[in-house]
């Protein structure tokens, strides 16, 4: 079977993409510590709160919205943190 692009079901917010960060951070093994780590490593500085707000629903109690912009730095954060820890970050090649 062939590719297919699948079709859109869900609307698009980019003032709400909660959803596709619980998503990402499933598929990644991204915990609200890693992310409160990477953020801080950056010199910016989120509360517990709005770290765990993240990962709820809308309607959930604690829930924060979290926008295109502030998932697009989180997830550069996380980059940048993980690249600095892992060899291969630094520049290095692997031989494999």
């Amino acid at each position: 079977m062939d590719y297919k692009q699948p079709p859109l079901n869900r609307g698009v917010n980019p003032l709400k993409m909660n959803w596709l960060w619980r998503l990402i951070c499933q598929v990644g093994y991204v915990a609200e510590d890693d992310v409160a780590s990477a953020l801080r490593h950056g010199d910016i500085h989120a509360t517990h709160e709005r770290i765990a707000g993240w990962l709820k629903s809308e309607g959930e109690e604690g829930y924060f919205p979290l926008t295109i912009a502030e998932m697009e730095q989180n997830l550069r954060a996380l980059l940048a943190a993980r690249s600095e820890s892992s060899p291969l970050g630094k520049g290095e090649a692997s031989n494999d």
